[in-house]
Parts: C-alpha cells; sequence; structure tokens
C-alpha cells in the first residue's frame, strides 16, 4: 500500500467514524442513521446481487427497511405491521414481473434478514429502561472497530508470510489466523477499556469481555459472508463511497452479525430493559 493511499484510507476512516459516533449520540440522528444505512447498505447489496428486472421491488423493500425502524422506535409495537406493506406490494409487483430471465425471487427480499437486524438491534441497544443511551452502541462499536483494526494490523505484519495460516483463501486470500488472533486480542483489550473508561456503569466488565468474545466471532463469519457475495458478483469492494476503505457494505459486514447476536445475548440475561 503506498502512502498516498494509506493517507487516503487513514483520513477517510477519520471522517466516517467521527459521523458515525455523532449520529450515535443523539435518537434523532441515530434515527437518521438507520435510514442512511438501510438504503446504502441494500443498494450496494442489490448491486452485487440482484438483475435489474427487480428495481420496482428493490425500492420498495428499501421502502420497507427505512420505514420499520422507525415504527419501532417511535411507535408503539402494534403499528410495526404497517412495515409489511412495503414487502406486500413487492410481492404483488413480482407476480406481474413473473420471473423469465430473472434471479431466483427471493433475493430482493434477503435484505429483510441481512439488514434490517442489525437496524433493530442498533436502535434497541440505544433504548436501556425506555431511556436513550448511547455508551452501549458506541462501547460496542469500539469492540468492533478495534478487533477489525487488529486483525488488519496483525494480520498484515504476520499474516502475509509464506508459512502462515490462512482463514478461508478461496473466499479471502489475505485473511489469516494470526490475523483473527489479532483481532480478538484488540477485542478485549477495547472491553476492559470501555468498561475501565464508564466505570462498569453500563455493564459488568465479564458482559463486555463476553461482547468482545462474540465481536471476535461473528465478526469473521460476517466478514467471510459478504466475502462470499463479492466473490459471486467478481468485484474486490462492494462500493467506492468510503475512499480506501470501499462501501458502507465493507465496513458494516462484520456489524450485520454482531449486533444481532450482542442484542439477542443482553436481551437473554436481561441485561437492557
Amino acid at each position: 500500500m503506498g502512502k498516498e493511499t494509506l493517507v487516503k484510507r487513514i483520513v477517510s476512516g477519520v471522517v466516517f467514524l467521527v459521523i458515525v459516533v455523532g449520529c450515535l449520540l443523539h435518537p434523532f440522528a441515530l434515527l437518521a442513521l438507520t435510514a442512511f444505512l438501510a438504503v446504502a447498505l441494500s443498494y450496494e447489496f442489490y448491486r452485487l446481487t440482484v438483475p435489474r428486472g427487480y428495481r420496482k421491488e428493490e425500492i420498495l423493500i428499501m421502502a420497507a427497511l427505512v420505514v420499520t425502524p422507525f415504527l419501532f422506535y417511535a411507535l408503539p409495537v402494534r403499528w410495526l405491521w404497517l412495515g409489511l406493506l412495503p414487502v406486500v406490494a413487492a410481492a404483488i409487483c413480482q407476480l406481474f414481473d413473473g420471473a423469465k430471465e430473472h434471479a431466483f425471487v427471493t433475493e430482493p427480499y434477503f435484505p429483510l434478514v441481512y439488514i434490517l437486524p442489525m437496524l433493530l438491534c442498533l436502535l434497541r441497544l440505544s433504548l436501556v429502561q425506555e431511556a436513550f443511551t448511547w455508551r452501549l452502541t458506541l462501547g460496542l462499536f469500539a469492540i468492533l472497530w478495534s478487533c477489525d483494526i487488529g486483525a488488519y494490523c496483525i494480520g498484515m505484519l504476520f499474516g502475509q508470510r509464506p508459512n502462515s495460516r490462512k482463514l478461508f483463501p478461496a473466499l479471502s486470500p489475505k485473511k489469516s489466523w494470526i490475523g483473527v488472533a489479532g483481532g480478538t486480542a484488540f477485542a478485549f483489550l477495547a472491553a476492559w477499556a470501555v468498561w475501565a473508561l464508564w466505570g462498569g456503569e453500563v455493564l459488568l466488565l465479564r458482559h463486555w469481555l463476553a461482547l468482545a468474545l462474540i465481536t471476535s466471532v461473528f465478526g469473521v463469519l460476517g466478514d467471510l459472508f459478504e466475502s462470499l457475495i463479492k466473490r459471486h458478483a467478481g468485484v474486490k469492494d462492494a462500493g467506492q463511497l468510503i475512499p480506501g476503505h470501499g462501501g458502507l457494505l465493507d465496513r458494516f459486514d462484520d456489524a450485520l452479525f454482531v449486533f444481532p447476536v450482542a442484542t439477542v445475548y443482553l436481551i437473554t440475561l436481561q441485561l437492557i430493559g
């Protein structure tokens, strides 16, 4: 990686972090962030997977991804059924479009199980005892980003040697087991730092460490799953929105898996009300 590329990657990464962190600090900004991610992530996914014959269906599913988090966050649960209306409309459109020369007919709906859970969990983790808080979401993102940085740095330093063992070379030839180990170490360090910074007011140390373990395992799975999608599409990056990093799907691939699992863990142990 050249110096100019490295500088571009660092600058764009810092800008990305500032924007995301800023949006986590206020409920309306967080809701705006989920709406933007709903459109941007699904657009990148469709660009990689779905043929052009399904444009109406794509727009309707994007609408469902935007509307459902808003209903979840702003209105009583009984109104969530309204989020199904764009999905039903998309199904009706497909009945008229038919399936001739199209890919498998369920592909336009995949963002409902791939992207929507993360959006809902991102909002759910910001509500503890029905009060808005940014510490839990920011803490989990800090662990997630630290894991990414550790995996990248350790993997580039030690994982590219001829005798280094690769994780899944058929999907991602640069990802190595030592990179995964480095990411895990950084995740646990970040979990300890978040706990020390906030004095355990949000979660006890053991729960932050559990979130670090969840991040280390499911973050890798999310990363590899996105690599599978890109390998199918024959591209290196999902998009070009973030210079030096690719698209938003490249930056949120691990979060798409981590946030739902982390939320299930926290709710199961009744750590968030």
